[in-house]
């Protein structure tokens, strides 16, 4: 007896807690750039920079972030989100409100730089903030 008043209580607790919103999905997003560099060293920095927006009432959630090899920094909203051969962690997801972001992907030792294609795709699916 005292298991099925404890599960009713439960079951009646869970049904009184509301969440603050509740997510729906919307659309896939991908976000990419790419250059080419004829430069093989000594290079000034290569820099790919794309501004995106998070519509308002929405939310994103990035998946993934692919890049061509190499030593470059992943910048999203002027925080560092990744840096290849370095102990800096990828974490998946990310969400981000709405707003205003840009990436910025680049090399950072122009002394190692190399002629080449330098690319990044972001992956990421956007819901809507249903109230």
């Amino acid at each position: 007896m005292k298991k099925i008043v404890s599960i009713f209580v439960l079951l009646v607790c869970s049904y009184m807690v509301k969440a603050q919103n509740n997510l729906q999905f919307n659309r896939v997003v991908i976000i990419q750039a790419d250059s080419v560099s004829n430069c093989s060293s000594g290079c000034p920095d290569t820099i790919l920079y794309r501004p995106f927006t998070v519509p308002p009432n929405k939310v994103l959630k990035i998946e993934s972030v692919n890049y061509s090899p190499g030593n470059y920094y992943l910048f999203i909203a002027n925080s560092p989100f990744a840096r290849s051969s370095t102990s800096l962690p990828n974490s998946f997801p990310i969400w981000l409100p709405s707003g205003d972001y840009s990436i910025y992907f680049g090399t950072y030792n122009s002394s190692n730089s190399a002629a080449g294609n330098y690319a990044f795709l972001m992956s990421a699916v956007e819901f809507n903030v249903v109230q």
